[in-house]
């Protein structure tokens, strides 16, 4: 059974608040990496780019 990814927190641009996201794909623009993230909230689920932690 794959391991869960680490909890990490973003702040949700719809909800406007800080949620928990999960990472749901990768990304390059620019030249630059970002990862997808998809909020946590059921009501909201939006995804956006996000910069990856390092």
């Amino acid at each position: 059974m794959p391991k869960p990814a680490h909890p990490r927190t973003a702040y949700c641009p719809a909800c406007r608040a800080v949620r928990g996201v999960r990472i749901v794909g990768h990304a390059t623009a620019a030249g630059a990496p970002y990862d997808l993230a998809r909020c946590a909230d059921r009501t909201c689920e939006l995804i956006w780019a996000i910069r990856p932690t390092t």
